[in-house]
């Protein structure tokens, strides 16, 4: 089915390596993005094609190095910040792999009417024939412009349902201080770029056919739910042409990936203050708070919110707004009290990746709250439950 298996893995090899080079991502979203770049040279091979969504609770997370990456590697890019629907569905027709940056006004709950046309041409753009109808000058006669193709998206907070239900969430947090990537040089990067897009380019116009068969004759992936088992199943197709070998670790990543998209969804415009005030009101020299202590110590707070009504914290929501932060409840002791409760060394990379020491200064002021201008959050890649099942992808 290959012609050079070596050679097939050498260049999904290369394109993973030059990824990580540059992008702190989610351990579980290296394989997936090198694979979805791939396939950005073979589009027409698959009924459908997700989209990659790059998200973060703040700003400085990388996502537009991921999209200047991404602009390296994939087919015909087009990367831009701003567009009109107009100029997005008459791009569209050169089939690019549109890569559209900081795409948060697209989840205003009040968008205007541009944005909601844009919106309307990304929903549709996943499938393969999609068109919308405009009507063209001179004569006004109405043409269908194709809006297929690949497109992936970056934006602080969330996207619109509509759309986050045709990507595959990749929820990315700022690196710290341990963790290291190489500066990405305008004048050297791109031109050490071209033999990897080159390598996967080769890579996908020698499989395209077997892509294409195995993609039509793929049994259910029956460890997803169904949307999304079929966006995945293009990233599928060419891991089992490609990288048979890695087939159980893209099914790894998959269920991480799409277990932090299913989990439930949060009240995340307070996320950020809600992490500020829990260093303040945090028992000084504990290392361990129980929820309810600091449930009780939040809705104290003199100006805060947290006692109202509207934003009355249950443990529940409690540790579904500290999740996107990868902060979990656990069972602490104190003194001979064990409950559910939380540790302060799980919050510290939170509150050093998030709190400035800007907002340290003013902690203990009435102006504390955080002054971010930031939308929503994201949950955390858990894995769910079925991490692991024994269901694996057979390619027919």
């Amino acid at each position: 089915m290959i012609d050079d298996p070596c050679r097939e893995q050498d260049a999904l090899s290369a394109a993973e390596r030059f990824i990580r080079r540059f992008c702190i991502l989610p351990e579980s979203a290296y394989l997936p993005l090198a694979l979805w770049a791939v396939a950005t040279h073979i589009p027409d091979a698959f009924g459908a094609f997700p989209y990659v969504a790059l998200l973060s609770p703040a700003k400085g997370c990388g996502k537009t190095r991921v999209l200047e990456i991404l602009e390296l590697l994939c087919a015909n890019p087009q990367r831009i910040t701003s567009a009109s629907p107009a100029s997005i569905f008459r791009m569209m027709k050169d089939s690019p792999t549109l890569l559209l940056d900081e795409v948060e006004a697209l989840r205003n709950s009040k968008p205007p009417e541009s944005a909601q046309a844009i919106l309307s041409i990304l929903n549709a753009g996943h499938r393969k024939g999609a068109t919308v109808p405009r009507c063209v000058p001179p004569d006004w006669s109405v043409e269908h412009f194709p809006v297929y193709g690949p497109k992936a998206f970056a934006a602080i907070g969330r996207l619109p349902d509509t759309l986050a239900d045709r990507c595959i969430c990749i929820r990315m947090q700022r690196k710290t201080a341990s963790q290291f990537v190489e500066r990405f040089l305008f004048a050297r990067t791109p031109a050490e770029a071209q033999p990897v897009r080159d390598s996967i380019a080769a890579l996908a116009e020698s499989s395209i056919d077997a892509v294409r068969e195995t993609y039509a004759g793929m049994g259910d992936l029956g460890f997803l739910a169904d949307r999304e088992a079929d966006l995945w199943m293009p990233i599928f197709a060419v891991c089992a042409v490609a990288l048979p070998e890695r087939v159980e670790e893209l099914r790894k990543c998959a269920l991480v990936l799409c277990g932090a998209k299913a989990a439930d969804d949060l009240d995340d415009s307070l996320a950020l203050t809600l992490l500020a005030d829990v260093r303040r009101v945090w028992t000084p020299g504990h290392q361990n708070m129980t929820t309810a202590s600091l449930k009780d110590a939040l809705e104290r707070l003199p100006e805060g919110d947290w006692g109202e009504l509207e934003h009355k914290l249950s443990p529940k929501r409690l540790a579904g707004m500290l999740r996107p932060f990868g902060i979990e409840p656990r069972q602490v002791r104190i003194g001979s009290l064990s409950s559910k409760g939380y540790q302060r060394a799980d919050f510290e990379q939170a509150f050093s990746r998030y709190l400035t020491s800007k907002c340290i200064e003013k902690e203990t002021s009435d102006t504390t709250r955080m002054n971010t201008g930031e939308n929503a959050l994201f949950l955390s890649e858990t894995p769910p439950a079925c991490f692991g099942s024994e269901n694996t992808l057979k390619p027919a």
